[in-house]
């Protein structure tokens, strides 16, 4: 995907104490240490624990990391339901463009062929709306506005930039575009739900074959 200054990275870490957790296959069973476990298929499980220290020049308290931690969480998990999303537009629609091309010339399926154009048309608006389709390379930002997801990757990259806290601002704006992408995961939700289950029971009823040998 082309996104204009948007960020996909996760949150630093807060300061504190960690553990970290290494399994290794073995191929003989081995002595334990104070730090490793022999595990029931031989392998041996590490661990080790560490601290993550605070920048010393930072003027952020412990609250605010977390704070941002959460915001940029938050905000990843939306832009990870919306693109997976996408992909399952793009999925469909691409099945949807098969079964127009398999059966453009067959009578019997003429309503079928109406509503998969329809539905082809609603799913494009939702994608639409979420990702700006029009882009193509690193420069196509400036030509096409940016959509929803966009918005809210940099949005994120900015209250990244730094350790403090999301300001009341960043977080009315976040609000306001998670409830828009929502609006539109939701009219996702239910064309999945309700159109997609009934066309493909009308598919099913008809019989009709899945799989064509081209000559």
């Amino acid at each position: 995907m082309i996104l204009w200054w948007a960020s996909l990275d996760g949150p630093q870490a807060i300061p504190g104490t960690y553990k970290v957790h290494l399994n290794i296959k073995k191929n003989d069973s081995t002595a334990t240490s104070s730090t490793s476990t022999v595990l029931s298929t031989g392998s041996v499980e590490v661990q080790q624990s560490f601290n993550v220290l605070a920048d010393p020049r930072a003027e952020s308290t412990q609250a605010d990391m977390q704070k941002q931690f959460d915001f940029i969480t938050d905000v990843n998990k939306t832009m990870d339901d919306a693109h997976q999303s996408i992909k399952k537009i793009r999925k469909i629609k691409k099945q949807l463009i098969a079964f127009e091309t398999q059966y453009k010339d067959n009578e019997s399926v003429k309503t079928l062929l109406e509503k998969s154009k329809v539905l082809k048309e609603q799913f494009t608006k939702i994608e639409e709306a979420l990702y700006q389709t029009q882009n193509r390379s690193g420069q196509d930002p400036l030509n096409f506005p940016i959509r929803l997801t966009n918005k809210l990757g940099h949005l994120n990259a900015l209250v990244g930039m730094g350790d403090f806290a999301p300001t009341d601002q960043d977080m009315a704006v976040k609000n306001e575009l998670s409830a828009q992408i929502k609006t539109q995961l939701d009219a996702f939700n239910q064309l999945v739900n309700d159109e997609i289950s009934a066309f493909n029971t009308a598919f099913n009823a008809k019989q009709l074959n899945y799989l064509f040998v081209q000559d």
